[in-house]
């Protein structure tokens, strides 16, 4: 029987269709694909780490001291808990070579499902689920080269791997009859075994009160971290007594000197404070931290009420990358699916002001203007105010996205009376 659409004509009517399209756009992904594989490599260092953390796991060393040095030279710390390196073994039986080919597939790979899923959910191709493939495949070369893309590929890091584990778990199968084959929240709680910080995706079960989402992706965690006690006792409770309390003293190598706060590579809030200057950092990160989570708040409120789901988990994502001590400018991939999403809703609402916007901060978001100012051995420091706008512009772009979302739910708290405002929806759970 042939695979159909909404629109009930058969798949490869619809992808002969636009053959023409998509080979044009075959060919511009795989130039993407070799631009990323070979312009500003950063020798896939962290990749590299990965590898060494698991050899060392398996020659049952210590994980959290004296790695090895890269092969440029860098002596870097592995920084995550034991299960990482437990899920990293497989590098460690492979060349430098092939176990960097691998995450970087995976990483492509993790891209492409991320936007599918996304995209897939998003309201405004609900009533044209056939044209999916079609916006996934135009949108992927220009993600692919989108510098936080750009640099988690050529870094060799995990982020698009860890992105695509929480969308899936988020809203894979939330409105078909199809259930899912495992209990949702259980990829959230592997993404948080594999690093800490995708427990901030939590927010989004909690606002819709899915105690069994929530319960699921806790108790997968607490497994992962079981598991790192049962092979390697002495690793894990070095990371859970020490090295998970010390994760913010990140080094870079020699170019980049001196505290990672400052780094113009981190567009975190608490960075921003301490770039400006401000006096009382932590008291006012704990401000601004609290702020942050109140507009996030509403404004996935907002999104799950319009029954915008994918708008919701982006926006749990951008208050997550807000408020973590350290965030590197790779770390932010979850723009791309923002900016997508909201690139989308313009055009299907035709808000010409809205569209405009989008553009120009996906523009941003392209070149990395944080790398466009003056960087490295404090020099951060000694930004004046439009470099400080540059330097800090994902910061200022992800407070913007998070009040721009409150505003939306401001405006339609005054508008729809209660009597006719949507009924919220179910627990993801109950859509399994």
């Amino acid at each position: 029987m042939p695979v159909t659409g909404s629109t009930g004509a058969p798949l490869s009517d619809r992808l002969r269709e636009h053959r023409t399209l998509l080979a044009v756009i075959a060919v511009a992904e795989l130039i993407a694909l070799v631009f990323v594989s070979t312009v500003n490599t950063h020798d896939h260092i962290d990749g590299e780490v990965y590898r060494l953390g698991a050899q060392a796991l398996l020659g049952g060393r210590d994980l959290y001291n004296n790695l090895p040095a890269t092969e440029s030279g860098l002596e870097l710390p592995f920084i995550y808990p034991p299960f990482a390196a437990i899920l990293f073994a497989p590098l460690a039986l492979v060349p430098k070579a092939a176990s960097t080919a691998v995450i970087m597939v995976v990483s492509h790979l993790a891209l492409l499902t991320t936007l599918y899923v996304v995209l897939r959910s998003a309201p405004f191709l609900q009533a044209h689920r056939d044209r999916v493939l079609l916006v996934v495949a135009a949108v992927l070369p220009l993600a692919t080269i989108s510098e936080p893309v750009l640099e988690t590929i050529t870094y060799a890091q995990i982020n698009i791997v860890l992105m695509a584990l929480v969308a899936v778990d988020c809203l894979w199968r939330v409105d078909g009859p199809r259930k899912l084959p495992y209990p949702r929240g259980l990829l959230i709680g592997i993404a948080a075994g594999i690093k800490l910080t995708p427990l901030v995706f939590l927010l989004l079960p909690l606002l819709r009160r899915d105690v069994r989402m929530i319960a699921t992706a806790l108790l997968t965690f607490l497994g992962t971290a079981l598991l790192g006690f049962a092979l390697t006792f002495d690793n894990a409770r070095r990371f859970w007594l020490e090295e998970m309390f010390a994760s913010s003293n990140v080094s870079f190598g020699p170019k980049f000197t001196g505290d990672a706060s400052i780094y113009a590579g981190n567009q975190s809030l608490r960075s921003l404070l301490t770039k400006t200057g401000v006096e009382h950092v932590g008291l006012v990160f704990v401000v601004l931290a609290a702020v942050a989570l109140v507009l996030a708040a509403l404004a996935m409120r907002h999104a799950i009420r319009q029954r915008d789901l994918p708008t919701a988990v982006v926006v749990n994502g951008v208050f997550g990358l807000l408020v973590s001590p350290i965030s590197w400018s790779h770390h932010w991939v979850w723009a791309i699916p923002g900016l997508v999403l909201l690139l989308g809703a313009a055009w299907a609402h035709r808000d010409w002001a809205l569209l405009l916007a989008a553009t120009l901060v996906s523009g941003f978001f392209m070149m990395g203007p944080h790398w466009k100012v003056p960087q490295g051995k404090g020099l951060e420091l000694t930004w004046n105010l439009p470099q400080n706008l540059i330097g800090n512009a994902y910061v200022y772009f992800g407070l913007g996205y998070l009040l721009y979302g409150a505003v939306l739910w401001w405006r339609a708290r005054r508008t729809v009376p209660p009597g006719d405002a949507p009924a919220p929806e179910p627990p993801l759970t109950a859509a399994r």
